[in-house]
């Protein structure tokens, strides 16, 4: 039975433990109208409903159409009351088509949280090292458009062309936005000449000074980073990749701004650079992690379990153990395919964005270089807000960009 009953006269059941998302419901009501039956009893006693008969009077609704059970006794109301709202929630989602058909807008409109999103998607994000011959792509990107102080969007992330020790470069980025996450590529301060190019590659125009004295360095890394905390959240990841002989002078510069050092993570590749005047070749790549406040983890489950699986068995077991660990195992490309000092594989930065990040969470890299941060970020749904001294390094993340997702940059006023 259905009967048009006023607002007013439809009452609460006193036993409704249910609790209601208002703003989320008010939002329904106002973009789709009535749509979910109200369900009563004979006495006008909400059965189903209550949320959204709320959210109708706040919206200056005065009538609703109900439908009447009139046939159950009390005990039989009481079961129906919480089987409907327990069955709703068991219902459960179909992942694979909340993943494909919809996008991260739609959901948080929905009502999903960032943290939930992260957790269901986990397995089905993933990053691959997309085909970029840097060395082809630095021919077409010499002849740009860009200038200093242009900003760009790419998808759902930022990209400035400007000099990362001004703060009112970060701050324009980030607007009245909050960074989750700090992770920065800085020049390495180890010689190279970008004038002339690198690797004996002829010039490309870069202006970036790598010869800077120590103190002259410290206080590059210093600014870059006060800067970068400014417009972060109070609770934040911190990733600083750095040469060898610096691993010490970050730490350093970490404590006096207030940041806890945690690790030393270390990126293992699968070649080495020749010292011929030093003992031992290098082979891997230092990145200086901390954390200001209690920033986001991600959940790691069942961790006895893992620790204690067999390793070789397929699945994600090695995965799984790896991702807890502070060395990073990932092929380095050759050096004809990276010609920007320190050039990563977006797959590198996979392990810091999982574990120290949420969808939707904002990364802000200060020196973007070859825009790898960028292409992991936007492969596991994470915002990448970029910023990037050299025009023609802005350009090569444009076109790098538009080669793994078709959409073309807007040059923001």
């Amino acid at each position: 039975e259905t009967r048009i009953l006023k607002i007013d006269e439809i009452k609460a059941h006193p036993k409704n433990p249910k609790k209601h998302d208002e703003e989320l419901l008010d939002q329904s009501i106002q973009e789709f109208k009535y749509v979910s039956p109200i369900v009563v009893d004979e006495n006008n006693v909400l059965l189903v409903g209550e949320g959204r008969r709320d959210a109708m009077k706040r919206a200056g609704y005065t009538e609703v159409e109900v439908v009447v059970k009139r046939d159950l006794t009390e005990k039989q109301k009481e079961r129906y009351l919480l089987l409907d709202n327990k069955l709703t929630e068991r219902g459960g989602w179909n992942i694979e088509k909340l993943f494909k058909e919809f996008g991260l807008e739609d959901l948080f409109e929905a009502g999903f949280q960032a943290e939930e999103l992260s957790t269901v998607w986990n397995d089905m994000l993933q990053i691959e090292d997309d085909e970029w011959d840097e060395e082809k792509e630095l021919e077409k990107a010499r002849e740009t458009n860009i200038k200093i102080n242009d900003l760009h969007q790419l998808g759902n992330n930022l990209l400035l062309c400007g000099d990362a020790t001004k703060p009112e470069n970060t701050k324009r980025l980030l607007g009245k936005e909050k960074a989750s996450m700090i992770y920065c590529d800085p020049p390495f301060n180890i010689g190279l000449d970008y004038d002339k190019g690198l690797g004996g590659k002829a010039s490309y125009g870069g202006k970036t000074n790598d010869r800077k004295t120590d103190a002259e360095y410290r206080k590059f890394l210093a600014k870059t980073l006060a800067n970068a905390l400014e417009v972060s959240n109070p609770d934040t990841h911190i990733f600083y990749y750095c040469d060898q002989k610096y691993i010490g002078l970050l730490q350093d510069i970490y404590k006096e701004l207030g940041i806890k050092n945690q690790r030393v993570c270390l990126w293992i590749k699968n070649g080495f650079n020749a010292t011929p005047q030093v003992a031992f070749n290098k082979c891997y790549e230092p990145c200086v992690y901390g954390i200001k406040g209690k920033p986001y983890l991600s959940p790691i489950k069942n961790l006895n379990e893992i620790l204690n699986k067999e390793i070789g068995t397929g699945n994600r077991a090695i995965d799984d153990i790896l991702d807890m660990l502070d060395i990073w195992l990932v092929k380095r490309l050759s050096g004809k395919d990276y010609e920007h000092a320190a050039a990563k594989p977006p797959s590198l930065h996979e392990k810091a964005l999982r574990r120290c990040t949420k969808v939707n969470d904002i990364v802000l890299d200060l020196f973007g270089g070859s825009g790898s941060t960028l292409i992991a970020c936007e492969q596991l749904k994470r915002r990448a807000y970029l910023c990037e001294a050299e025009p023609v390094f802005c350009q090569l993340i444009i076109n790098r960009f538009f080669k793994l997702t078709n959409i073309k940059a807007k040059l923001l006023k």
